[in-house]
């Protein structure tokens, strides 16, 4: 817990508000290269939320609670599909919502997509407590910014979120896509660490 000097990350939107672009593209960035180290492990989480993203002592973000854990593949190497329902129902992807087998890897890129719309806007994408109904919302791409915040948001931004919350997991963005966009490119600082990274 040394990682939680300044608590979860909901509970500094809280109390904050919307945390701005620049600040959501560093904490987006670290919490993907996070998640990029876990699928490259085979390793899936299952149950990205912002209640389980610590803020440091130093504002960075840590992700935590890694007890819906699983690993990607059989002892043979070969992809194992998931069919536990698992994580919380508004950082769901549809997939999960089906009720039906889903590779783990493209759920948590789901889930990130909602803690980024969540930093952004302070409001959940998707919302209801009717999983049906949020299912139909996850497939009709029916979420909205809030105009104030729409308008000064960049293509860019909101493009990644677009390929985040795609409800077709083919097509859904994968940690390295993200990490090598261009909204992640918009930050010089954080392009030339990332591939400072790549040369190690």
């Amino acid at each position: 817990m040394r990682y939680t000097e300044n608590g979860d990350l909901l509970g500094y939107i809280l109390k904050n508000g919307c945390v701005s672009e620049n600040q959501s593209r560093v904490w987006f960035r670290q919490l993907a290269l996070g998640i990029q180290y876990l699928h490259e492990l085979e390793i899936t989480h299952r149950d990205i939320k912002c209640e389980n993203i610590l803020l440091t002592a130093n504002f960075n973000v840590k992700l935590s609670d890694f007890g819906f854990t699983r690993s990607c593949v059989d002892e043979d190497d070969q992809p194992i599909l998931s069919d536990t329902y698992c994580g919380s129902m508004s950082y769901a992807a549809p997939e999960i919502l089906r009720g039906k087998p889903y590779l783990p890897k493209p759920t948590d890129l789901w889930s990130l997509g909602v803690v980024l719309f969540v930093m952004l806007n302070k409001s959940m994408p998707y919302d209801d407590t009717r999983m049906r109904k949020l299912y139909e919302q996850q497939m009709g791409k029916k979420y909205r910014f809030r105009s104030r915040v729409a308008s000064i948001l960049t293509l860019e931004c909101k493009t990644i979120v677009k390929h985040l919350l795609e409800p077709d997991p083919g097509l859904r963005h994968t940690a390295t896509q993200v990490l090598g966009s261009e909204w992640i490119a918009m930050d010089s600082r954080l392009t030339s660490k990332f591939l400072m990274c790549l040369s190690i």
